[in-house]
């Protein structure tokens, strides 16, 4: 009769209904899923960008301290005496004052010394130097490659007057521009270049003072002191 037939339909009928409403809930169960998924990988690319930003941070991070070597080449420039071209040797430390990051860089205290100068006048003159003050900025990256900026004074001793009849003794105020390149995470080969000028600034009469291009290359890591 009518009556059984709709009885025994009935179960089916629940049944199909409640596997339409569990088939919606798994669909939405897998969307949830590929949602969490993909902003899952998304955090994990921005944490890894964020990883490697920050790798090669050590200019441009703030209170760290750097240990450098560097040697280079100075050729004359106009503007003062010629024959001083120059080969020389520079141990520097350096340490990060300011990091704003709205400037998008660092500003960096260092001094150098320069234990080893062979200048070629008449022969070849020895001397020593020191630059107490040398003032960098270092420009933020999100890569290996960091520009600097930086200007300094210092002073020089050499074993003759240099330049010729004029004083053992000088000034060297000095500026130029370079970049770091990060081979690890502390440690960059530095590359720059800077204008140098050699003057004894007024202690002997004759001061014709000597312009040189100074090119200079070398190895920065972290110091850990």
């Amino acid at each position: 009769n009518v009556t059984g037939v709709q009885t025994c339909a009935l179960p089916i009928f629940q049944g199909a209904s409640l596997m339409t409403k569990c088939r919606g809930r798994l669909n939405g169960c897998v969307v949830h899923v590929w949602r969490a998924a993909l902003l899952t990988a998304t955090l994990a690319a921005a944490s890894a960008a964020h990883a490697q930003s920050d790798a090669y941070s050590l200019p441009v991070e703030k209170h760290s301290r750097e240990l450098a070597i560097t040697t280079g080449f100075a050729t004359d420039l106009p503007g003062g005496t010629k024959g001083g071209n120059y080969w020389t040797a520079q141990l520097r430390m350096g340490r990060t004052l300011l990091a704003p990051r709205a400037l998008h860089g660092a500003l960096e205290a260092a001094i150098e010394i320069e234990p080893a100068m062979i200048l070629h006048q008449d022969g070849f003159i020895y001397g020593a130097g020191f630059t107490p003050v040398l003032l960098q900025w270092n420009v933020a990256t999100h890569g290996k490659v960091k520009p600097f900026i930086n200007a300094g004074a210092g002073m020089l001793i050499t074993n003759a007057k240099f330049p010729r009849g004029t004083s053992h003794f000088n000034f060297t105020p000095q500026g130029g521009i370079g970049v770091y390149a990060f081979t690890s995470s502390t440690r960059a080969l530095v590359l720059g270049v800077r204008f140098h000028h050699i003057s004894n600034s007024g202690l002997t009469r004759y001061n014709p003072g000597h312009n040189a291009l100074y090119l200079h290359a070398g190895q920065i890591g972290r110091a850990h002191v």
